[in-house]
């Protein structure tokens, strides 16, 4: 039965994508393309480290690779899980049958690994082949490889269908519409924590950090990765079938464990996720005086409200978070570090306010491009309103920049805290990224008017895939522009003098050196310059992204609404 379940989705998704439109072919087939030329590149990139690479540090590296494709897994499998569990519409019907919740599971399983999942073991097992090659492996090598890399994807899919089924069993009744944020969250943290192993690991400094950090032996993508060392170098011994044996075990035993919970996990949480809301307490309507304010205001106020009162919204948020905070802790806990940057605490602001900028840009550009598409079936009413495109356009930035711009402060000021920054440093930085960050809110407000896509149950995800794509790298070229600006009006170059001294040939370093030597001649000039050309290039994106989302609106905008 499972087996003809899995027949059925698999036709599903086939005829689904021949009635999809031109559009949406065309942006998978360029993302597939995209996604190929993005393999081969690193492909390259490993075939020539692997062809050089000393065989002492084979076993760390593989590892090391191992961890990386869980971590990506992880990453990217535990929302899809989730979607998949209680979030597609066919399990209305597959529960009305006569069948049983295993067989849907497994059937379910194996339509997220042939997903996400199936595409990263697959690039997987082109770069594990290329590594072979570089390194010269016998012919043993590869299909042990590939069975080690099978195997990791299993686990790691095996524990992120466990995540689900158990915060499914934690979390209220009336707050199970809200577990998407949960889930999202949750791999977030899982995903960030496995690629910081390696740093963690890794303590002391001089020539000690700068070796390639060796996994602890507990760690099941050590095995892995030391298991396929052996067959690499052609040398097995006891341990090679040991740490197979044990990655073998550990794999089957999560996918043993996450399906004896399908029962009360599965079928029971997708009950509790679809049970009728009726018997809440409504709330009492307030008797609060209606003040009326300009068009722009309350445009700004009504997508507030609805931010606000959806938990689900706040997911976009969740990286930011996390890729802001995790820097700040590896380097808290690296010996040395924390005692030497808080004796130059104009390296520590720089060095944070360069990763804010660059988070900052992309977040709020991503965060602002989901208000169009908020709409969903009322965004006719826009035409109908007595409203200027550029008034619904200006009312929407506004709000979701502020937000942002807000969120960013309390970092601002956590970060001074930490590292002692001064409270001018600390409120220049803070407003010279938000006013930079004005720029990219504006690109993506007008690149979620083109490419809006609205689904209620994920509303994360509001902007078409290619859209979202070339957002993207729009937003990083407007980040690159700002680099030099950005640099010429904060680097604090009287403090940082002793960096002139660097002999580092790296293109950054080099930068760097050439701001600090242009600004401790002339300090006043270059920061006025500086400023000046960030605020022309930010008002000059902001006008141009502003008067195209203007005439967008005024024209009508067409939102792909995702069927149920």
């Amino acid at each position: 039965m499972t087996w003809n379940l899995i027949r059925w989705f698999w036709k599903m998704n086939l005829n689904s994508f021949k009635e999809s439109s031109d559009k949406a072919k065309t942006t998978l087939i360029i993302s597939g393309v995209a996604i190929g030329f993005a393999v081969l590149f690193f492909s390259g990139i490993v075939f020539s480290v692997a062809s050089t690479l000393p065989e002492e540090l084979l076993s760390n590296i593989l590892s090391l690779s191992f961890l990386s494709l869980f971590a990506f897994l992880i990453l990217f499998a535990v929302p899809q899980v989730f979607t998949k569990l209680y979030g597609d519409d066919d399990l209305t019907l597959l529960f009305t049958l006569p069948l049983k919740s295993t067989h849907i599971y497994w059937a379910k399983f194996t339509q997220v690994f042939l997903g996400i999942p199936g595409l990263i073991l697959a690039a997987s097992l082109v770069l594990l082949t290329m590594f072979g090659l570089g390194a010269r492996a016998n012919i043993f090598y590869y299909p042990f490889a590939y069975f080690t890399a099978i195997l990791v994807v299993l686990m790691g899919l095996g524990i992120a269908y466990l995540l689900n089924l158990l915060l499914i069993q934690m979390i209220p009744s009336h707050r199970a519409k809200e577990l998407m944020t949960v889930i999202t969250a949750f791999a977030g943290v899982l995903g960030y924590v496995a690629f910081q192993i390696p740093t963690m690991m890794s303590r002391g400094g001089g020539e000690e950090s700068m070796l390639i950090p060796e996994l602890p032996q507990w760690l099941p993508l050590y095995w892995a990765g030391e298991s396929v060392s052996h067959l690499l170098l052609g040398d097995v011994r006891g341990e090679t079938v040991l740490f197979s044996g044990l990655l073998a075990g550990l794999t089957f035993a999560v996918l043993y464990l996450s399906s004896m919970l399908v029962d009360k996990g599965f079928r029971t949480g997708w009950i509790q996720m679809n049970e009728s809301r009726s018997n809440r307490k409504k709330k009492k309507a307030s008797s609060a005086v209606f003040k009326v304010r300009t068009p722009i205001i309350e445009v700004g106020l009504k997508e507030w409200r609805t931010i606000k009162r959806d938990m689900r919204e706040w997911t976009m948020l969740i990286p930011m978070t996390f890729f802001m905070f995790f820097p700040i802790f590896s380097i808290m806990i690296r010996d040395g570090n924390m005692e030497f940057l808080q004796t130059v605490p104009a390296l520590s602001w720089i060095s944070l306010q360069a990763i804010a900028l660059g988070l900052f840009s992309f977040m709020t550009s991503t965060f602002t491009s989901g208000s169009v598409a908020r709409e969903g079936s009322s965004i006719d009413l826009l035409r109908v309103l007595p409203l200027k495109g550029i008034e619904v356009a200006v009312g929407k930035l506004w709000i979701h920049w502020l937000i942002l711009f807000g969120f960013i402060g309390i970092l601002q000021i956590i970060s001074a805290f930490i590292f002692g920054w001064s409270p001018f440093h600390t409120v220049a930085g803070w407003l010279l990224i938000g006013l930079t960050g004005l720029g990219s809110s504006a690109i993506g407000l007008y690149f979620g008017a083109i490419g809006a896509k609205f689904n209620h149950k994920n509303p994360q995800n509001r902007l078409e895939t290619g859209t979202s794509f070339i957002l993207l790298f729009v937003a990083m070229g407007y980040v690159l522009i700002q680099v030099i600006p950005f640099g010429l009006t904060l680097l604090p170059a009287s403090e940082l003098v002793f960096l002139l001294g660097d002999e580092s040939s790296g293109f950054f370093m080099m930068i760097v050196q050439w701001i600090i030597g242009l600004k401790s001649s002339m300090p006043i000039i270059v920061t006025v310059i500086g400023l000046a050309l960030n605020l022309f290039i930010a008002a000059i994106t902001v006008w141009v992204a502003l008067t195209f989302t203007a005439k967008e609106i005024d024209r009508g905008i067409t939102i792909h609404v995702v069927k149920e």
